[in-house]
């Protein structure tokens, strides 16, 4: 089995049951982050540039190109979707994604807070109502699908919130912008 899937346009999944992005506030802050990080990085390596023999300024290259890399990352995340059909579940881009079959779906539990996929073998998808906008509708959506689901009236396992990647995002994308930030300061002190 493949972990990487063709694209949705080739007809190869389901009838959609719905198609999910991300919440706008952490979309727009990994927009924010991506473009800070972008002129502060060429700031910072722009600076570091005049002086290139510094002990320091090869650090504050890599350094750009590193929070410059996590800024790209959180974007990407960001504007990755969730897709559920019939066939089963997608996470990623129009030309990229991993899918999680109906096969081998084994059960889908329903939280007030997240929704586990779980396979029958290794480990459990959680789309979290944290990462996700019209958690409600993605509900809806697993039971369209024909998935059996239950439902459970509390929030999710700590399982659950631990993979629950937002908040980690959400810190990683400000890092970013604090580090790209403190770089641009170091860069003109030399």
């Amino acid at each position: 089995m493949s972990a990487v899937d063709v694209p949705q346009h080739l007809g190869l999944g389901g009838r959609v049951a719905g198609e999910f992005a991300a919440r706008p506030g952490p979309r727009r802050l990994a927009n924010l982050a991506m473009r800070w990080v972008a002129v502060a990085g060429a700031a910072a390596a722009g600076l570091a540039a005049r002086n290139p023999f510094h002990p320091h300024a090869s650090t504050v290259m890599v350094l750009s190109l590193m929070f410059g890399a996590f800024a790209f990352v959180g974007l990407a995340v960001r504007r990755a979707r969730i897709t559920i059909e019939a066939g089963g579940v997608r996470w990623g881009w129009t030309w990229l994604g991993v899918r999680m079959e109906r096969e081998r779906i084994r059960a889908v539990d329903v939280y007030a807070d997240a929704i586990a996929l779980r396979p029958r073998r290794g480990s459990a998808w959680f789309l979290s109502a944290r990462d996700w906008e019209r958690y409600d509708a993605m509900t809806r959506a697993v039971t369209r699908a024909g998935f059996t689901v239950t439902t459970h009236a509390r929030t999710a396992p700590l399982a659950a919130k631990l993979q629950s990647y937002g908040r980690v995002l959400d810190g990683l994308m400000l890092a970013a912008i604090l580090g790209s930030s403190l770089l641009v300061a170091a860069a003109a002190s030399f």
